[in-house]
């Protein structure tokens, strides 16, 4: 396949395929000049910054529950056309992390309780060894 015969910007040459039925690329194909330019401004306006419409409201996330109505939001908008789709899949991934911290976090308070009352039961039974608080009367363990 030949390569294009036009030179870059910097003089070296173009090392694009060329056209089917042409010496130059696309690129640089005279012939093609205003489909060049059209091409680079499409180009340009995909991969723009997709982001929610200025004065969206801050909703609270401190609670599953809050989690939970902000994605039923999310996915109304998105069925309504309100919002991309982009910044709600954005909106979805960080609402699962999210959850996973606010679960993580009530499990960790839950094993702090756990520990603070195992803790305070030793405490007790210290005096009279173990044996008091884990025995039956008649002396079997449990």
């Amino acid at each position: 396949m030949k390569t294009c015969s036009s030179k870059k910007a910097d003089g070296t040459p173009c090392l694009a395929h060329a056209a089917h039925g042409s010496r130059f690329c696309f690129f640089h194909d005279p012939a093609k000049h205003e489909a060049v330019r059209e091409a680079g401004r499409a180009g340009g306006s995909q991969g723009k910054l997709t982001v929610l419409p200025q004065g969206t409201p801050e909703v609270p996330l401190a609670s599953v529950a809050d989690v939970t109505r902000l994605l039923a939001m999310t996915i109304n908008q998105v069925r309504r056309g309100e919002i991309d789709p982009k910044p709600a899949t954005t909106i979805g991934y960080l609402a699962g992390l999210l959850l996973k911290s606010i679960e993580q976090g009530a499990f960790e308070d839950r094993l702090a309780a756990l520990e603070a009352t195992v803790a305070k039961t030793a405490k007790a039974a210290a005096p009279q060894g173990l044996a008091a608080v884990f025995s039956r009367p008649g002396g079997s363990p449990r």
